[in-house]
Parts: structure tokens; sequence; C-alpha cells
């Protein structure tokens, strides 16, 4: 399949070339963002290319067995015997021999599965990059792996590495104008504004999800097997990454997950949710699924472009959502053979959270509004949700679901809407927040309606006098 986006991180990538010295390069992020896709595009260019990745954490699975592993790929890949190893040191000893002329590209693909049964493993790891691995200048290391958590606490904060990692890439989901891209290389046929909505609702802007959508037969067909048969790539997803990627740490991370599900919690109203206190554990745990690209701690920001001291937890990765919310609660029925999913049109609740997912989607695209603004990065103070708490100073609490703040205090007030049918309804709303919300003096707020539906024809006059600018998501996927 041809590779789509990513052009700023491949750009990076390409520039390491020029450099005289060898090159150790970082990639991470959520699992199935397309990492090892990414470096693989890179790598092909090389005059020499080889990829390792570590062995599941499958029962059974030994420091032996992934030693063995890697001595098999490194043969397979480099027309040599196959060695046996007793030690990493010795491993990558033997790598660094192999490549310590010419041009090289070395990926390790989840680093934290190889190294996971020995506690030296990152130390071996620097001093074989310090004695061997940089004496190439022509050689470039790639780190890849799903643990985040592991990569910055082993090599990007771990203190023996400082001052070696050239390039640190956190990979994020495609961007809608990528994702566009995307179905115009592969469908290679017309797709409707709420089918590609639908579809992203499910996938997010994951390239391997929608890869596994994106076959001929239509995306209701695509949806049903993949989300509703006991054989779809993403009915047991959730599981296999909680599972594989957390281990021990699965049970606890998922009911942050669950309590932060279709609620906006701060850390106290988390905390008080798990029946716990904030202590390190909880902040370790909040970290780690940040770092994997599941959650979001949305800050309000201060109107001099400081955060404040108050942030809200927010599920940010659509398939999560969609299969807590959905999928989960049909598992049951689906596999006792009580219930069998045929058309949208079976999923009742599939109405009721395409709000959410919408919000993700612009939330992750929200550099796209500025051009329709007018405006350009420099300009902008501030741009996030926002979450006016009630006080005895104030009209009232209010959530604004994108308060864009420019240097000039002009304030864009951003309302979210996917419904079937939108209507004159929304004005009121917006009407209400505009009224409640506390803004420093000489500044001026513009309302702007950021849509996926249908505008009744009578009413889009109304609508168009009254907000600024009417974004419709169709001309945010390009």
């Amino acid at each position: 399949m041809k590779f789509i986006g990513r052009e700023e991180e491949l750009g990076v990538l390409n520039s390491l070339r020029k450099k005289s010295t060898a090159s150790l390069v970082v990639v991470r992020g959520r699992r199935r963002i397309g990492k090892s896709r990414l470096i693989e595009e890179f790598g092909m260019k090389s005059k020499n290319y080889i990829e390792i990745s570590g062995l599941g954490p499958k029962e059974g699975t030994t420091n032996e067995l992934q030693l063995r592993h890697f001595s098999t790929k490194v043969s397979l890949q480099t027309n040599k015997r196959q060695q046996v190893f007793s030690d990493w040191t010795e491993a990558f000893s033997y790598l660094i021999e192999i490549t310590k002329i010419g041009e090289w590209t070395i990926l390790l693909d989840e680093i934290s599965w190889l190294g996971r049964f020995d506690p030296m493993f990152s130390e071996k790891l620097k001093d074989s990059w310090d004695t061997g691995f940089k004496k190439n200048p022509k050689l470039i290391l790639c780190l890849c792996g799903s643990v985040s958590t592991w990569i910055e606490n082993e090599i990007i904060m771990n203190k023996s590495f400082e001052g070696r990692v050239s390039v640190d890439l956190k990979l994020k989901e495609l961007s809608l104008p990528e994702i566009s891209e995307f179905w115009t290389d592969v469908t290679k046929k017309q797709m409707g504004t709420f089918e590609k909505m639908m579809i992203l609702s499910v996938t997010g802007g994951i390239p391997k999800y929608l890869e596994e959508f994106l076959t001929k037969d239509n995306s209701e067909s695509n949806l049903i097997r993949l989300c509703f048969t006991e054989s779809g790539f993403l009915y047991n997803e959730f599981e296999k990454i909680f599972n594989e990627i957390f281990q021990n740490k699965s049970m606890t991370l998922k009911k942050i997950i669950r309590k932060c599900l279709n609620r906006k919690l701060s850390i106290t109203d988390l905390a008080k949710e798990l029946k716990t206190t904030i202590n390190s554990d909880l902040s370790e745990n909040i970290k780690i699924l940040e770092s994997a690209g599941f959650l979001s701690r949305d800050y309000s920001f201060l109107f001099d472009g400081k955060p404040s001291k108050y942030s809200y937890l927010r599920v940010k990765d659509n398939y999560l959502r969609f299969y807590l919310n959905i999928i989960e609660p049909l598992k049951p029925a689906i596999e006792t053979g009580g219930k069998k999913i045929t058309r949208w049109s079976d999923i009742k609740s599939f109405a009721s959270v395409m709000g959410y997912q919408f919000e993700n989607l612009i939330l992750a695209n929200r550099n796209l509004l500025y051009k329709f603004l007018n405006l350009q990065d420099r300009d902008i103070v501030s741009a996030a949700p926002y979450i006016q708490r009630k006080t005895t100073k104030n009209k009232g609490g209010c959530q604004i679901d994108l308060l864009i703040h420019t240097q000039l205090d002009v304030f864009y007030l951003c309302e979210f809407k996917c419904k079937k049918q939108i209507d004159m309804a929304v004005i009121k709303e917006v009407q209400k927040k505009m009224q409640i919300l506390q803004l420093p003096k000489r500044s001026s707020i513009k309302p702007v309606l950021i849509y996926e539906g249908e505008i009744y024809p009578s009413h889009y006059e109304v609508l168009e006098e009254f907000f600024l600018e009417l974004i419709p998501f169709s001309k945010m996927l390009g």
C-alpha cells in the first residue's frame, strides 16, 4: 500500500542523512499509529536496512528467546551465519561489527519487549552506542515501541542517554487532509461526508484501522465485519492493547479510562471516583495513558496565555470510546447468538456517542480552523477547550468546546455540532454561553459553528447571520 502523509516527520529524518555523525532516533506514539511503517519507509531508501522487533509479552517468553530471535533476524537480513548470544552486550557487539562501514539504518522495534527481562538493557544499549554504533558516521539507529513510558524513562529521561538522541518523534494521528488523501488513493470511489464521519468515529486518524476499513466492501459492511463479528479486527483490539502494552497495570488503567469515558473529570474528581487520593501512583497512571495517546489532559488557559491550575481528563482516542460505548455492551448478545448486527441502524446507541467522537476529531485538528478564520499561528495566544467554573464573582459556569484567543484579544467561541439536523436552537445555546463567559475588558467575542449534519434551508440564513463562520466538516477534510 502506498505510504501517505508524515511529510514533516520524513523531512526531519531525511535531514539526518546530511550529518557527518551517526544519529540515534526515538519514535513513540500510540499502538497502530504507524511508527514502524514510518521508519520502514525512511529506511528502505538507505543502502542497508535492518529491522528487528521484540517478541510480544506472551507466557513462556524469556531473555534467551529474545536473544535467539534477535540473532535469527540479523542472520536472515544480512545473510550471515546465525550466532548464539548469552547477553545483550554480545548481541549488540555483533550488530556493530556488521554495520561498522557504509550507510545503515537500523530499526529496533518494540524495544521495551526486547529488553523486558534484562534490568540493565538500556545501559548496555547506551554503552554499545558510545563504543560502537556511533563510530560509523553514516549509521542511523532508530528505537520504537508501543510502551511510550518505557522509552521515556529508559531512554529520553535517562541521564545516561543525555545528549545522545538526535531526534525524538512523537507520532500523532493522521490529520484530516492526510486521511482524505488516504481515501482518494485507496478506495477509488466517492464517499459521502457522513460515511467518512462514521468511519472516523470508530478509527480516528489511526492508519492501521483505516487500512482495515478501506477495502472494496462498502463502509457499512466493513463496520459490521470489523467491529461486530468475533473474528473482527476491532472486536478484541481493546483487550490486546491493554494486555500487551500495559500488562500488570492493565486493570488499573482500564478503570481510569472507564471513569473518564463520558465525563470530563478533574484529577480530584477522578480520585474521588476511584476512592483514592491524589498520589504518585495516580499521577503515574495518568501519565502512562497520556503517553500511550489514549487520554488527554485539557487545560483551560488564563487570558495572559498561561495554563490555569484547572485541567480535565478526556478520552481522546475514538476507537477506545467506540469500543467501550458501543462494541463491548453488545458482546454478550453477539457471542450467545442473541444479537446479530447487520446494519448501522441496528446500533441504537450510535448517535448518542457521535458528539464526543466529533469533538475528538476537531480538537485533534484544531489548527485547520485557523485558515477559515483568517488567522496565522503567530496570532494565537491559546486554543483549547474552556470550562468556566461557577463562582460568586461570575454569572455562572459554562463549557466551551474550543476557545481561541488571539493577540488582539479577540475570542472565537467555537461550538461543535454533529447531528442529523441542525436548527436555530444552537443559537440560544451559544448566546447563553456568550452571556455567561467572563472575558477581559475591551475584548471581543465571535461565535463559530463547526458542524456535521444538515442545516434546515429556512434556518441557514439566520445561522449565517449570527455566526461569524459556519464551517462544515467536509471543508476540514479538504
